[in-house]
């Protein structure tokens, strides 16, 4: 009798018999479409952007839309337009206006090393992650309602946005807000960042930047100027006193916030250009278009660089030639028209056990419910924003996923089928 290959035979029967006892196979994921969410993330997240109409991440997410055999528009700008047909007739009393999902295909902060990702037991990180968390979750909606998750009574438009929503030259909603076909009856935004926090009474904001240029010193080269005065430096640092003084004139309703300063040279070490990005908010829109008037004068008038100029009061040093420019802008929200959404979906957020918070900060939402659509922005997981990279909780992305399906059934579901369908 062969005792060793009795011996090994009886192991193989018991490792067997553990195995199918105790499941030590391949399992099937716990959350597929969770999972397929991330890997989608992931993905999008290696797509290099900012670059010309997000084309390659408008590319990755048209793929899969028509892998899922969704019909889809992409309009001169490069924006992505999926139209998901009710599946269910509408009873009369509703309302033909459809449901709008929205969020951005683009991301500052892209990096060709930190954006490889990596993903670990219980957390994922990289560079951007969190922004392509977004247009990973209206991914995620289409995939639902392929598979028959998603049974709505209205149309359910998908919208990824290869503009910056508040670009005030971009128009990113005019289409939804001017078109009755596509004027939707509620609007939800998506973002990465945090699970439980949602907005929808928001401030209103501009950002504005205002360039410097010494004029007299542009022709100089660099053994001229390296031993001259720093009058850019000095009218950045006037200006930056002069808005604060600005600021407070108009009490505690306004906000203003440096964003950005810098004094740029190339050959010299003087700098020849300065550069000061400034934020103000406020939920008055009177208060906030006031302040920005304010700046604007500050400019024209000379006075953006502070004292000891050419002119009488106080300009400009000599030879310092300041700019002005808009480069982003938000309207305040309307409080009360969104009150029901926010109703439904704090009532959601209870049933999944996610703490609600509702956060108070310019978002793209009010340029929605400004025109009288109700509209707010969610977050879809929990975890951290950072300079050089994201860290996403793995297990918050399923929460964050079934709190946006559910919430988009509960907004397209007639009340009489929210009980019994």
């Amino acid at each position: 009798m062969d005792i060793f290959g009795f011996l090994k035979d009886l192991l193989r029967k018991g490792l067997r018999a553990l195995a199918e006892r105790f499941s030590l196979g391949p399992k099937k994921p716990a959350f597929p479409l969770g999972d397929r969410l991330l890997a989608d993330a992931f993905r999008l997240g290696q797509i290099p952007s900012p670059t010309e109409q997000e084309r390659e991440r408008a590319l990755f997410a048209a793929a899969r839309l028509q892998a899922l055999e969704i019909p889809y528009t992409v309009d001169e700008a490069g924006n992505i337009l999926a139209r998901l047909q009710a599946l269910r007739e509408a009873p009369e009393d509703l309302s033909p206006a459809p449901l709008l999902v929205f969020t951005q295909l683009v991301s500052k902060r892209w990096n060709s090393l930190e954006s490889l990702g990596k993903l670990e037991l219980s957390r994922a990180r990289g560079a951007g992650l969190a922004d392509a968390l977004g247009p990973a979750a209206l991914l995620s909606l289409a995939e639902s309602y392929t598979l028959g998750r998603l049974s709505l009574d209205r149309d359910l438009l998908l919208f990824f946005s290869a503009l910056h929503f508040d670009d005030p030259q971009s128009g990113a909603f005019t289409l939804f807000i001017t078109d009755p076909p596509r004027r939707p009856a509620a609007a939800i935004g998506v973002r990465g960042f945090t699970l439980g926090f949602f907005t929808r009474h928001t401030l209103g904001s501009h950002r504005v930047e205002i360039t410097m240029a010494d004029e007299e010193r542009a022709g100089e080269g660099p053994a001229v100027s390296r031993g001259g005065s720093n009058a850019v430096a000095a009218a950045l640092a006037a200006a930056v006193q002069n808005l604060g003084e600005l600021a407070l004139s108009f009490g505690e309703g306004l906000r203003l916030y440096i964003r950005r300063v810098e004094a740029q040279s190339v050959f010299n070490r003087t700098p020849s250009e300065g550069v000061l990005e400034v934020d103000i908010e406020s939920a008055d829109r009177d208060l906030l278009d006031k302040a920005l008037r304010g700046i604007e004068d500050m400019v024209e008038q000379g006075r953006a660089g502070g004292a000891g100029g050419d002119q009488a009061g106080g300009g400009n040093p000599r030879g310092i030639k300041a700019a002005f420019r808009v480069i982003s802008s938000i309207p305040p929200g309307d409080f009360s028209i969104s009150a029901g959404l926010v109703n439904s979906l704090v009532k959601l957020m209870e049933e999944l056990n996610i703490q609600p918070e509702e956060e108070a900060e310019p978002d793209p939402s009010s340029l929605l419910s400004a025109a009288g659509i109700p509209a707010l922005s969610v977050g879809l997981a929990s975890g951290r924003a950072g300079l050089n990279r994201d860290t996403v909780e793995v297990a918050s992305v399923e929460t964050g996923r079934l709190l946006v399906e559910r919430l988009v059934t509960l907004l397209g579901t007639t009340p009489e089928r929210k009980t019994h369908g």
